[in-house]
């Protein structure tokens, strides 16, 4: 009986903590599940990237040719305004060369049959000459043997032939040959043309060769006009354009800047010095903007009615039914 007892005891224990056991479980929280991460898709980032990328290198490909192309055209203006130098350079020694060799002209020229004056001219001109030790340069003015006079009378540059540091100075020079017959003079006058080598280094000069004469040669030669053909104008305006000719030259030839203002883009006249006569041999060509007038106009002295023709360019438009000169070329 006690037995029973005792185990009915053991099971109510049993039960309760049974049941204690499943509130703990109860109480306890599971922890919540989280939902696995999905790889994030980076091709998008990789392809900006990349595009990125190129562009980047496109735009400093396209800023290196932007670059060599000024680095050229800065390379060309430099080489122009060296060569524009180089040319006012070459203009600049061409009047210093005459004004250095003035003095060796006058010297060589004229020569006197006395021995003094032979060796003081000799010594004179030798001072001009470039310093060389292997020619012998003492003989080149020796005038022994002479049996008269020479006077230069005057003379004018005429060529110079450019070379690299050396060129051909060549004058007209006009002189007489002066010799005594039985006390006599007996002058002869002759027309050459004196060449003169000179070596030139900036605006430093030497006679660099014994000077020689030779004949003059005519500067004129048979050149062709570059000036193309082109078909003339004549269409309905030719009439008014040629009663805009005679007006604008009388007005050009008799009125003032100020007055010319109203009809010329650069205003200029001749302010009354002559008067005008007549407009001959005009052509007039369509361009873009207006017209091209090629004329020759006949001015005349007040006083003595002598006739002053020159050729004039005009560059003409027409605004508000109005001719304008846009620009005027003298020809």
């Amino acid at each position: 009986m006690k037995k029973k007892k005792k185990d009915g005891k053991m099971a109510i224990r049993n039960n309760s903590l049974l049941s204690a056991f499943k509130k703990k479980l109860k109480s306890v929280k599971k922890p919540e599940k989280k939902p696995k991460s999905i790889p994030r898709d980076r091709t998008k980032i990789i392809a900006v990237g990349i595009w990125s990328m190129i562009a980047v290198l496109v735009f400093f490909a396209f800023l290196s040719v932007l670059l060599s192309i000024n680095t050229r055209s800065v390379v060309n203006d430099i080489e122009r305004n060296q060569e524009r130098n180089s040319k006012q350079k070459e203009e600049v020694s061409i009047v210093a060369g005459e004004r250095f060799l003035s003095g060796f002209i006058e010297q060589y020229i004229n020569v006197k049959n006395e021995r003094a004056a032979a060796e003081q001219r000799q010594n004179t001109l030798m001072k001009y000459l470039v310093v060389d030790d292997e020619i012998d340069q003492e003989t080149w003015f020796d005038t022994s043997g002479a049996q008269g006079d020479r006077v230069l009378n005057d003379y004018v540059l005429y060529n110079v032939k450019k070379g690299d540091g050396e060129s051909l100075f060549q004058y007209k020079v006009n002189y007489e040959n002066v010799v005594k017959v039985k006390k006599k003079e007996h002058k002869v006058e002759k027309q050459a043309l004196l060449n003169i080598p000179v070596k030139h280094k900036g605006d430093k000069f030497a006679v660099s060769g014994t000077p020689y004469l030779s004949e003059m040669y005519d500067l004129k030669g048979d050149i062709a006009s570059s000036s193309e053909e082109r078909e003339e104008y004549d269409g309905d305006q030719s009439a008014a354009i040629k009663e805009f000719l005679n007006t604008f030259f009388r007005k050009y030839a008799e009125e003032s800047k100020d007055d010319m203002s109203y009809v010329m883009k650069t205003p200029e006249t001749l302010n009354g010095h002559l008067v005008f006569g007549d407009v001959e041999n005009f052509s007039i060509y369509k361009n873009d903007d207006g017209f091209e007038i090629s004329s020759v106009v006949i001015f005349k002295e007040k006083e003595t009615s002598i006739p002053v023709k020159e050729r004039f360019t005009l560059f003409v438009t027409k605004n508000s039914g109005q001719y304008y000169v846009n620009q005027l070329k003298h020809q």
